[in-house]
C-alpha cells in the first residue's frame, strides 16, 4: 500500500465532495482502482485514524527508578 500525489485531475472518491483530488491510495491489485482523496479529505481521515490508533513509545535502553525499586 502507498499513498502518493496524483499525475492527473481526478475529483475526490470520498460522498459528497466535489474537490479535485491531489493525493491517490494504491494497495497494489486488492482494490481494482486507486483511490483519490482531496487534501482537506486526506487531514479528515489522518485525524480520525489517529484517534483509533496512536504510536506508542520505545522503551529506553535504561532501566527507570521504578523498575529499580521493584527489583531491590
Amino acid at each position: 500500500m502507498e499513498i502518493r500525489e496524483t499525475k492527473y485531475l481526478t475529483k475526490c472518491d470520498f460522498y459528497g465532495c466535489n474537490n479535485l483530488a491531489k493525493y491517490s491510495f494504491s494497495t497494489k491489485g486488492i482494490i481494482r482502482r486507486d483511490l483519490s482523496f482531496c487534501e482537506s479529505c486526506m487531514r479528515g481521515m489522518y485525524e480520525s485514524i489517529a484517534k483509533l490508533q496512536t504510536p506508542k513509545g520505545i522503551e529506553g535502553p535504561f532501566k527507570t527508578k521504578q523498575k529499580l525499586r521493584r527489583e531491590k
